[in-house]
């Protein structure tokens, strides 16, 4: 891996994961723009230089990516939570349709396959053409592949998990170490699991999100601006694939402005990385084709409706605000009744996140902890100041949300007696969260 990305190698797997959908990405927009080739006749190029690209990796003795040990844990804990959890997806996405949570997204894929490219289709409605496409990509592409296409994407619910995975060993590299099986209320956060029942593009948004937040939190004052570089680009590509993730913009730029004295150097970097990112998950792609198909590069989300789930005033973003306080500790069970008709898919961060906001709490005189609070608090109010349905959402935040969970199980220590009673608290939150998703669960199988 080059001199830019931070060692390890969960890191250097998940930048070897995103260069790839972005090139791919890259070469879709040429393709479509200038009639080239089609998602099929590009199969054939992108096999030969991953497989050229695979020799080169192992030939080469490359730079040391261990430097900073990123392994799974092996707590034999985590690991039946591990294998439980793939196997409740594996039999709901096996005995469930292959569904969206919003129909858009297959709609979308299904758009790219018979066209060939990410064109729009003037027939199409317009949250169909204009609600990025990066994600729907990928969906079609593996769809491609001869015989296993279709069943690779019944049980997409795997890949979204072995993604997850991926995203916490790569977070993990930066924080300290404490014991491996307080990782499993990572596995029973419930707006996690629903995520990989129903096909959306939330936790695909969220692994780069996720990354670059614990980097910010544990790494980014002593980063090159190489790395701070790397850092825009996983960025400018969360917001690309998903535009609520625009806040992750403000407190990158935010934190790195304030903690750093090389501030001329950290605001180019954080430009260019920025806008590579932007453009490999396709956010000026779709700009330039909302204007020239709608005449405005806005005009699309408004005739979708997407525009509607905006607060307009300081008083519905206040009451927005206040909504989402409240989802964050409700379970689900207030904002939903209290405010009731309106839309929304998939629950709350639940008991792991509760339990996360007190350890944080309890070990606050660290500073690596209340910057890691601070971040997540303006993300997250930002995000709630912004949409209206922000506390029946929480899936449209999963980065700040699992980084206040991730930072917890990281530092929990039990040299006292309220840390010991935080970690006997744990077991009752694992247990309760378990219950709570295997009810889902159940649900899912019924419906």
């Amino acid at each position: 891996m080059p001199a830019w990305v931070p060692p390890g190698r969960a890191v250097a797997a998940v930048t070897r994961l995103v260069a790839a959908i972005s090139i791919f990405a890259l070469e879709m927009q040429a393709a479509t723009w200038l009639s080239l080739a089609t998602i099929r006749s590009l199969t054939v190029v992108n096999v030969a230089v991953a497989i050229f690209s695979a020799f080169v990796y192992w030939r080469g003795s490359g730079r040391q990516l261990a430097a900073v040990s990123s392994r799974m844990p092996v707590s034999a804990v985590y690991i039946l939570g591990v294998c439980v959890l793939a196997a409740g997806v594996l039999v709901l996405n096996a005995m469930r349709p292959v569904l969206a949570a919003d129909p858009y997204h297959l709609d979308r894929m299904t758009q790219i396959e018979r066209l060939g490219t990410i064109a729009y289709d003037r027939a199409a409605e317009p949250k169909v053409n204009s609600f990025g496409w990066t994600y729907e990509l990928v969906l079609a592409d593996l769809n491609q592949i001869p015989y296993a296409g279709p069943v690779l994407l019944r049980f997409h619910g795997l890949f979204g998990l072995a993604l997850y995975l991926l995203a916490l060993a790569a977070a993990r590299t930066w924080l300290p170490r404490s014991r491996d099986w307080y990782l499993t209320a990572l596995l029973v956060v419930p707006v996690v699991f629903h995520q990989l029942v129903l096909i959306k593009n939330d936790l695909f948004g969220a692994v780069p999100a996720v990354v670059v937040l614990t980097w910010l939190v544990a790494r980014s004052a002593a980063a090159t601006p190489k790395e701070i570089a790397w850092a825009s680009w996983l960025c400018g590509f969360a917001i690309a694939v998903k535009v609520t993730s625009a806040p992750l913009a403000l407190v990158l730029a935010g934190t790195l402005l304030i903690q750093r004295a090389d501030r001329a150097a950290v605001i180019r970097a954080g430009t260019v990385g920025g806008l590579i990112g932007l453009m490999c998950g396709g956010f000026f792609f779709t700009l330039v084709e909302n204007f020239r198909v709608y005449g405005s590069p806005m005009t699309a989300f408004k005739e979708s409706g997407a525009m509607g789930n905006r607060n307009e005033t300081v008083h519905q973003a206040a009451v927005s605000i206040v909504r989402f306080l409240i989802s964050l500790f409700d379970l689900g069970q207030i904002t939903r009744v209290v405010w009731p008709g309106r839309g929304g898919w998939g629950a709350t961060f639940g008991l792991p996140f509760i339990w996360a906001l007190a350890v944080l709490l309890r070990y606050r005189s660290r500073l690596e902890l209340r910057r890691t609070l601070w971040i997540a608090a303006i993300y997250m109010l930002v995000f709630a100041a912004l949409y209206t349905d922000a506390d029946i959402a929480h899936r449209l935040i999963l980065g700040p949300g699992l980084l206040l969970i991730l930072v917890a199980v990281s530092i929990l220590e039990d040299d006292d007696r309220v840390s010991r009673m935080l970690q006997a608290s744990l077991y009752a939150v694992i247990a309760l969260s378990a219950l709570q998703i295997a009810r889902s669960a159940s649900l899912y199988l019924r419906s």
